[in-house]
């Protein structure tokens, strides 16, 4: 792989590199106050703000198959654990690092922000971190691919303070959630471009990859459906807007020669329509570049895929879920000879609703996105902590993992085809075709497969 001339070597990167401001000067050959700062006796205050979005800084290629921890804006923003993280990286097969830009408060987590929105609404002023720009340099000197996250249309402080902006009540004012939360329009073009700023701002720093998240409609029951209103949306079902988004996206930074990924939630991969938030698994993979389906075996109801209790069953959950998303890809791109995006599952580095999951846990869910002929991953842990789990990843050198070094083998199972999509199913026994068809209505998934 091409490694940036300034970048250490993984192998021979040591703890003493996570002066993250210092390495900030290596990256893109910009010298500017604040970047060659230590964390010994710099204030975070003197940090730069982000670049001009004009620049295109020096990028980390994307590797063939990536594998990625999750780092919430707050872990960002702290050295002892940012040093963690890139020790793991260091030490393992992970290869990127997906960082959250804007998060589901509202707020955006880096400072310095020339976005006059954000700063208008006040969402520049609760940065988890000062030092984004110089972080992002890095990842790079670490070798890492960065990814930016950002939550879409869960932005309750651009609704109440943007009303127009926001879904509204058919009874009149501002819709809420179940905990009392506005959500802006997904249909509203100028929340399409608040996000897209963000979004220039993030690839200014040196971010290589756009992932959208919480691209959807509010999951709600029936009637809470019944009383959201739309303006805007001139007859477009959900589908076809967030189709429209994630292409309108791509046509907006292709020229800065960033990916855009999309999260989804995990039923969508199994089933038929768009989960009654608007992400429909072929209408997706044909806009995004990469699509995230949140396979979290925990998050999966009861009886699905033939297990009363999902959760149990990590590696066949996920064999399950990633057949599933890799044969109605590989049969749209057959069928339609359009290209279509990357699959990289979420797994599951946590313990949730009951169960302990730990090394053992992980792996199996990694041998089972192995299993169904994927590659690339990512590990979700909403406090960024994974120090627990890196017994279940291999070695940046190569070879096995302690885990399976201490006798831990691989799952055997013979996966049961009448337990996949449906829609597979159909195609099987060549009853009824998938690409062409309409976006069927669906039964509502509930929360099953959202973020916890």
């Amino acid at each position: 792989m091409h490694r940036h001339s300034c970048a250490v070597p993984r192998a021979a990167a040591s703890l003493a590199v996570v002066a993250l401001p210092l390495l900030a000067a290596c990256g893109s050959g910009d010298t500017t106050a604040g970047r060659g700062t230590t964390p010994n006796g710099a204030s975070r205050d003197s940090a730069p703000t982000s670049p001009p979005v004009a620049t295109r800084p020096a990028r980390t290629p994307r590797p063939d198959s990536v594998r990625a921890l999750y780092v919430n804006g707050w872990a960002a923003g702290s050295y002892s654990r940012m040093a963690e993280i890139l020790r793991i990286a260091d030490a393992t097969e992970i290869n990127a690092i997906i960082v959250d830009i804007k998060e589901s408060d509202s707020y955006l987590t880096y400072s310095g922000t020339a976005i006059p929105e954000a700063k208008s609404l006040g969402t520049d002023q609760r940065p988890a971190t000062k030092w984004m720009p110089a972080l992002v340099d890095s990842l790079r000197a670490h070798n890492l691919y960065a990814i930016a996250r950002i939550v879409v249309f869960k932005d309750r402080m651009v609704a109440e303070k943007k009303p127009e902006w926001a879904i509204q009540h058919v009874n009149g004012g501002l819709w809420r959630d179940r905990k009392g939360l506005a959500w802006v329009n997904p249909y509203h073009r100028s929340v399409w471009d608040y996000n897209m700023a963000i979004a220039k701002e993030a690839i200014a720093m040196g971010f290589g990859e756009v992932q959208w998240d919480y691209v959807r409609f509010p999951d709600v029951t029936d009637n809470m459906r019944k009383t959201m209103a739309f303006p805007g949306s001139e007859g477009r079902s959900r589908a076809e807007n967030i189709g429209a988004f994630l292409r309108w996206s791509k046509e907006q930074l292709a020229p800065l020669g960033v990916r855009v990924a999309a999260d989804v939630f995990g039923l969508v991969t199994h089933l038929e329509g768009d989960v009654e938030i608007g992400q429909h698994w072929e209408t997706v993979i044909a806009e995004a570049d990469v699509v995230l389906p949140m396979t979290y075996p925990s998050h999966y109801y009861a009886g699905l895929y033939g297990f009363a209790r999902p959760g149990q069953h990590p590696y066949e959950i996920l064999r399950l879920a990633a057949t599933d998303a890799a044969e109605r890809t590989r049969f749209f791109a057959d069928s339609t000879k359009r290209p279509v995006a990357q699959i990289m599952p979420w797994l599951e580095a946590m313990s949730i609703r009951g169960l302990s999951y730990g090394p053992a846990e992980l792996r199996r869910q990694i041998q089972g996105v192995y299993d169904a002929g994927l590659t690339s991953w990512a590990l979700w842990s909403p406090g960024s902590k994974f120090a627990e789990f890196e017994p279940a990843l291999r070695p940046a050198s190569g070879g096995l993992s302690p885990l399976e070094k201490g006798g831990w083998t691989a799952p055997k199972w013979t996966l049961p085809r009448e337990r996949l999509s449906v829609l597979i199913r159909k195609r099987e026994r060549r009853a009824v075709p998938i690409v062409g068809d309409s976006v069927p209505a669906s039964k509502s998934a509930g929360a099953g497969s959202a973020r916890p």
